[in-house]
């Protein structure tokens, strides 16, 4: 649908890209990589027709239509949640107001005659196209998506304003998802979604019908909806096939073969400059001395893949060892503007525990840290700390805490402890500070880059209990591998908020989970609690899609009972909703007599010189065709649940 031939697009004196060919195709799903600051979000501004190209063309099909999800920068007017995002119906809505004008005007006793015959015309052909539209589709629509997204039915009439730009950036994506684009640019879609919400993003990716591609450093988001990669690096884009995990083990492949072809030439070129070096004083040998010369000069040198941050190791500094019990909250609870947050809250840490904190976003996570932390009184209930325990706590907020008048190296060096003091540029090149970044003024960072340099320095401090919030919102992949590589030989206690599935997975051996006001305890990996949060929320007919959300392989039970159990069931559904089609049916048959009727009373001009009359019929064939549309969308739902049950 959409070819780059030859795109090339620099800013300032740095290629974004270089002389880069690429397409993309229907239903292509694209996972679009590279380092920070690589230039991922302008190629998307360019694929998306928010820029030009500086060379080259870029070709759309014509039935192209491209829809972009940014990271930030969500403009909105004045509305409410519902209101925003149903907006993506705009040809719906226009059609709707225009029938509520001419049905205003049919109401008018001045209009008669031709005028009013032609109003009425008018008022059918659009009630008709409205029909074809399928205009009953858009509360329905909007609701399911807004839920999906995490927004409670009170939330669709509040003020967009109102929210955070989290909840905003939910609202555009949900408004982008309804206007179905046959080519989707999602920019860190996952940021400021919680694990419910990214579970159900997924599920409505995998249904969605067109070209996709996605930046995000969710390992776990990519490898499930993506089945190439794109990366970008130094002004070039190569393009790997298969979904995350793939592109690591070609990468790695395709590095190990760059490195054995540099060795070769390496070992060629020596031999050739002893050839030269030996021979060079021998007029019998000038002509051959003199081809090899030319052969150097000539020959493409083959280059060593660079190092990368994924290689660079560190561990914690070593602390005191704490008591067994670690932490303890017992009956805690929290109050905002008179509304309780959570409450009688009970949770435990015993030492080298990792736990992690999840739930819905605005369920309290983040207060409950605080609390934890010391940082807030709770309204009610207990925090005990256990014997001799050493705590640090990180939050995105702390950022704004640096000293703005050090360079990223002195503020990192303010805690780094002596052993540390050789490996800091190794730790804040794996923070994505590198060359001359670590001698940046604080003050000059991004939001972004400060939170980095906060979580480099806590990694620094000698502690036996970490508290964390968010640590992987504004770091990379491979950041995020040597992040967690790190915490699991970690011999502290951990206790973390966090949305990202793959980091957690493998770290954490248990989960609380912080939802109506309460703690649940999950036992077990994250993998675990994630298995059974999908098959919660797909229900539990969907197992084998729960089991496919999470590309978990796993050996079914092909038991003769289940089997028939199954069948059963899909039976008994079969017949119940045949039964329902066949009710509806019989309603449409009925409802389209009663039309037919209403059509021949139109045609009687006698029915306009009685207004009343005029009106009241009018009302009817609206009220009518109001729900003959419901029922047949409702029809053809059950059509397609039918088939689905019938396979």
């Amino acid at each position: 649908m959409i070819r780059l031939n030859n795109i090339s697009l620099t800013f300032g004196s740095k290629a974004i890209v270089d002389n880069v060919s690429l397409h993309i195709r229907r239903n292509d799903r694209i996972g679009l990589i590279g380092p920070n600051g690589a230039g991922k979000s302008t190629l998307f501004k360019l694929i998306g027709r928010f820029i030009e190209p500086d060379g080259g063309d870029l070709v759309c099909s014509k039935d192209a239509n491209t829809g972009y999800l940014p990271q930030e920068g969500f403009v909105f007017r004045k509305k409410t949640v519902f209101e925003e995002t149903s907006s993506a119906f705009e040809d719906i809505l226009h059609l709707k107001h225009q029938i509520d004008t001419i049905h205003t005007q049919l109401e008018d006793p001045v209009i008669r005659g031709e005028d009013h015959q032609m109003l009425l015309d008018n008022y059918a052909h659009l009630q008709h196209q409205l029909e074809v539209v399928n205009s009953a589709k858009i509360e329905a629509e909007t609701g399911k998506v807004l839920k999906g997204m995490g927004f409670k039915e009170s939330d669709f009439t509040r003020d967009i304003g109102t929210f955070s730009g989290g909840w905003q950036m939910r609202v555009a994506l949900s408004r982008l998802l309804l206007q179905e684009p046959n080519v989707l640019l999602l920019d860190e879609p996952t940021n400021h979604l919680d694990i419910d919400s990214i579970l159900w993003l997924e599920e409505y990716l995998r249904g969605f019908k067109g070209g996709l591609i996605i930046i995000s450093h969710d390992r776990a988001f990519l490898d499930r909806n993506v089945t190439k990669i794109w990366e970008l690096e130094k002004g070039k884009i190569h393009e790997y096939y298969g979904n995350y995990s793939l592109y690591e083990i070609e990468k790695k492949n395709r590095m190990e073969l760059q490195t054995a072809r540099y060795v070769n030439q390496q070992k060629k070129i020596k031999e050739v400059e002893r050839f030269i070096e030996r021979f060079r004083a021998k007029n019998t040998k000038a002509s051959q001395v003199q081809s090899r010369i030319l052969m150097l000069e000539k020959m493409e040198k083959e280059e060593l893949p660079e190092n990368t941050i994924e290689q660079i190791k560190f561990r914690f500094p070593p602390s005191k060892q704490s008591g067994i019990s670690v932490l303890g909250v017992k009956d805690v609870s929290h109050k905002y503007d008179g509304g309780s947050i959570f409450q009688g809250i009970c949770l435990s840490l015993e030492r080298g525990e990792k736990v992690a904190l999840v739930g819905q976003n605005g369920s309290g996570k983040s207060t409950l840290l605080r609390i934890i932390a010391g940082i807030e009184q709770p309204y009610a209930g207990t925090i005990r700390m256990g014997y001799n325990v050493s705590f640090d706590y990180f939050a995105q907020e702390h950022a704004e805490k640096l000293n703005t008048q050090n360079t990223v190296l002195q503020e990192i060096e303010t805690v780094a402890p002596l052993s540390m003091i050789p490996h800091i540029r190794h730790i804040l090149g794996a923070f994505l500070f590198s060359g001359d970044d670590i001698f940046k003024s604080v003050n000059v960072l991004s939001g972004g880059e400060k939170s980095r340099l906060s979580l480099a320095k806590m990694l620094l401090k000698p502690t036996n209990f970490l508290i964390m919030d968010e640590p992987t919102n504004h770091i990379d992949i491979a950041t995020k591998k040597i992040l967690k590589d790190a915490l699991l030989d970690y011999a502290g206690s951990l206790l973390i908020v966090s949305h990202d599935r793959d980091f957690l997975d493998g770290l954490v051996t248990k989960v609380y989970e912080l939802r109506n006001q309460k703690i649940l305890t999950h036992l077990g990996s994250m993998r675990d609690f994630l298995e059974k949060k999908v098959s919660d929320l797909l229900g539990e007919t969907a197992e084998g899609r729960a089991t496919e959300v999470l590309h978990r392989k796993s050996e079914e039970t092909n038991s003769q009972k289940q089997q028939y159990l199954l069948k059963k069931e899909q039976n008994a559904r079969r017949r119940k909703l045949a039964k329902d089609v066949q009710t509806i049916e019989e309603k449409i048959a009925f409802l389209e007599t009663q039309k037919k009727e209403i059509d021949r009373i139109f045609s009687d001009p006698s029915l306009y010189d009685d207004k009343a009359k005029s009106v009241e019929v009018n009302k009817q064939y609206k009220a009518i065709t109001q729900e003959l549309s419901a029922l047949y969308n409702r029809w053809e739902e059950m059509h397609v649940e039918l088939e689905s049950v019938s396979e």
